[in-house]
């Protein structure tokens, strides 16, 4: 029979093992995951005579949002789609990423805001996503920050995503002033899940403007997925709100772009069967936002056309069931076309946004 005293021995034996492992998995979590800042300082790359090319009140030019998928093509139906692909292949993004190279080639657009860019990811062969894209050589500036980025990811169990680093991404043929990364609030989830999950941002960017006491500011995001309702797409919204009404109180024209997660305001998700639990209903978190600030589609033009202006296509599916990616401006902004071009449908689960827009002069 084992004395009481060995019994105590034992257990504090135990007890010590348990807190250094517990101590070793935490540094391990810290050790492997990025841990951002509420507010952090973006870096901004700028090459050439170009580099100090300014925009100037009244003058048009083209910004072009788009969720790129991390350039893994529509051949995959990925796990958290509800498929088992983990991983592509190195001859599909290098295809793929030549489809997303045309595009920008033919529209040229001044202005590029993209979410999902790997640029150093075990799924997407370690390409540097953004470099490529930036050797087309039309932007002068450029910034990005991530907003996944972990070591090694060991889910899924049995084919584990591995090192992962996705950013948003931001360029222009004009020269950036300056650029930020502001964080959003996390998906609630137990804090390892957490730790190596994604960490939501908007990339704040700006471009001087030619006799102008402000500069146009622009903000590339992309909001959660998967929240179910948890309250989580509604404090990012309010984050967002918050930071609009700054700027709108200091005067700064500013556009708001990218991947929102939410259906128009008003929208039922019951048609989407399955998918619908994804998504609020008519209470959609989103609708803050656009009774506060102006869409670039104006709401008499989607009602016209909805089909028009979908911007997601599901696996396995010809053409887009939803809208989910938006453009917002301020209010001395000029909306002068918006646009979903619908060619590179197999680029990217979304397709890209090319609004044409000018800062209206100052008073």
């Amino acid at each position: 029979m084992i004395s009481r005293q060995r019994l105590i021995r034992i257990g504090l034996a135990l007890g010590g093992l348990l807190v250094v492992v517990l101590g070793v998995g935490a540094l391990l979590v810290r050790g492997l995951n990025y841990f951002p800042k509420p507010l952090e300082k973006a870096p901004v790359w700028c090459a050439g005579p170009a580099s100090e090319a300014t925009l100037r009140p009244g003058q048009r030019f083209t910004v072009l949002s788009w969720n790129l998928q991390y350039a893994a093509g529509r051949s995959y139906h990925f796990f958290y789609d509800g498929g088992k692909a983990v991983h592509a292949s190195r001859p599909k993004v290098e295809q793929t990423l030549g489809e997303i190279g045309g595009l920008l080639t033919a529209h040229r657009p001044d202005v590029l805001l993209l979410q999902e860019v790997d640029r150093d990811s075990a799924r997407t062969a370690r390409i540097d996503e953004l470099a490529r894209l930036r050797r087309l050589g039309h932007w002068s500036c450029w910034t990005s920050v991530p907003y996944h980025r972990s070591r090694y990811v060991p889910a899924p169990f049995g084919n584990a995503l591995g090192r992962v680093d996705m950013h948003l991404a931001t360029a222009a043929r004009y020269r950036l002033a300056w650029a930020r990364r502001h964080a959003l609030p996390q998906l609630n989830e137990w804090f390892v899940r957490r730790a190596f999950n994604l960490k939501r941002a908007i990339l704040e960017a700006a471009i001087p403007l030619e006799g102008h006491p402000r500069p146009l500011v622009l903000l590339n995001t992309h909001l959660s997925a998967f929240s179910y309702g948890d309250g989580t797409l509604e404090r990012q919204v309010d984050v967002i709100l918050k930071r609009l009404a700054e700027l709108d109180a200091r005067g700064f024209p500013w556009i708001l772009a990218g991947d929102f997660n939410m259906l128009p305001p008003g929208e039922s998700a019951q048609r989407l069967g399955s998918e619908a639990k994804y998504y609020a209903g008519a209470d959609s978190p989103l609708i803050r936002l656009t009774q506060r600030h102006r869409t670039a589609v104006s709401p008499a033009a989607y009602q016209k056309n909805p089909s028009a202006y979908f911007t997601y296509i599901k696996y396995g599916a010809a053409r887009p069931d939803r809208r989910l990616d938006y453009i917002f401006v301020s209010r001395n902004v000029q909306v002068h076309e918006i646009q979903v071009l619908h060619q590179p449908r197999y680029s990217s689960d979304h397709l890209p946004l090319l609004l044409t827009a000018s800062v209206k002069p100052p008073n």
